[in-house]
């Protein structure tokens, strides 16, 4: 599951990305669309004509069928091209009205990650400040040996920049080291490490019964967050209970214009990747690992490795699942990938295939940091981008063009 992002060309939307699991999905204003299977960090063949109907690979081969569930993989709810917020200012107001009268005098608890998404949650939040007093309690989680010490800069520059004081807090040291050794690498559909970045938000809304959690989830952001959100905005709520979502309308231009002009811009978007995680996080798509940042223990990591090897996934060598991070998948899952990827590769040496390249794709998703216009048709009311989506979702198209009800202005 993943999240589109546009591709512009000379200001042109000429088409949409989306990467997750090893795959990569490109399609064009029209709605065609290419599925790419990522053979390695650098290359990835065209497999579009070998999907059945559901978008799963299946190859056979002598030793029995590879397997590789590539549209899963990439599914997607749809990009909508057009912009919710021109004006900060001017949507700072109109949340103020919304519910300026619940949240005044209350603490807004945000969990903050260094990302796009609770950046510019943040800075929503620090605008509307002007217009509401509440106290805003910026926490950031830190996950020790899985992450990298540039995250952690990262966010003492966005500390020190914007003026705001982040409360850190780090998963316990030597639980992590343990886990790591008993457990192995976390992996899809097993991230032990998640339950430390909830567990602190939880300890502070328990201690504090008026606090309000802020969600940076956005209705676009992918599948499961898009059934989860539309109907909140069917009802036009942005303030339900104690959760408050004060961007989960916004889309992904918005979010990257926030971004971009408040000049802190995470470095791992710059070399590609579609999201801020952990730098071991089994979610990664195989090329982002291609440049791995400075990892706090290395050679914990590498006994770590050694060990999820020996145990589960010594039916290949141990520099194959490496080279792959096979860790990232179950190793009966792992297993039917990994052939399907030989049976791939052996079948691209005979026959003309399209290659895609990490260098592409990185080059395409750093573009939209530091150069492309980001000019898209502004909505007269954010609703408007979920009913869009909403409609494109039923017609199962992967992008949204917004015209009624919206107006055209160029903004960078």
């Amino acid at each position: 599951m993943t999240e589109l992002y546009p591709l512009i060309d000379g200001g042109r939307l000429v088409g949409v990305i989306g990467s997750g699991g090893d795959a990569t999905l490109i399609c064009s204003p029209s709605g065609q669309c290419r599925y790419f299977l990522w053979l390695n960090v650098e290359r990835a063949i065209d497999i579009t004509e070998l999907l059945d109907n559901r978008g799963v690979l299946r190859i056979k081969g002598d030793k029995g069928e590879g397997f590789a569930p590539i549209g899963p993989w990439v599914m997607a709810p749809p990009y909508v091209h057009a912009r919710v917020v021109v004006d900060l200012d001017e949507y700072a107001r109109w949340l103020a009205r919304l519910v300026g009268k619940e949240i005044r005098g209350r603490r807004v608890l945000l969990g903050f990650s260094g990302g796009k998404d609770s950046l510019a949650t943040l800075l929503v939040l620090l605008k509307l400040q002007e217009y509401i007093s509440f106290k805003l309690h910026i926490m950031y989680i830190h996950i020790p040996f899985l992450e990298s010490p540039r995250n952690v800069r990262f966010v003492e520059t966005v500390e020190e920049k914007l003026g705001v004081t982040i409360e850190f807090v780090e998963a316990p040291r030597r639980e992590m080291k343990a886990l790591l050794k008993w457990k192995g690498m976390p992996r899809r559909g097993y991230r032990f490490c998640t339950m430390y970045k909830a567990k602190p938000m939880r300890k502070v809304l328990k201690e504090d019964p008026r606090a309000v959690e802020v969600v940076g989830d956005r209705l676009t952001e992918s599948p499961k967050r898009f059934e989860r959100l539309y109907k909140a905005a069917a009802a036009r709520l942005v303030l339900a209970g104690r959760k408050f979502r004060p961007t989960y309308m916004l889309t992904l231009l918005d979010i990257i214009s926030l971004v971009r002009q408040s000049g802190l811009i995470h470095p791992a978007y710059l070399e590609g990747s579609p999201r801020v995680a952990c730098d071991l996080c089994p979610y990664r798509v195989l090329y982002e690992f291609a440049e791995l940042p400075e990892l706090e223990d290395p050679r914990l990591i590498e006994k770590v490795f050694e060990k999820t090897w020996k145990k589960w996934y010594n039916w290949t060598s141990y520099e194959y699942f490496k080279e792959q991070h096979l860790w990232r998948f179950p190793a009966k899952v792992a297993k039917p990938i990994a052939y399907a990827k030989q049976l791939i590769g052996e079948r691209s040496e005979n026959e003309r295939c399209e290659i895609l390249s990490r260098e592409n794709v990185v080059k395409s998703l750093r573009k939209l940091w530091l150069e492309e216009s980001l000019d898209a048709p502004v909505v007269e009311e954010p609703w408007l981008v979920a009913e869009a989506a909403i409609r494109a979702w039923k017609r199962k198209m992967p992008l949204a063009m917004l015209e009624n009800g919206a107006k055209h202005v160029g903004n960078n």
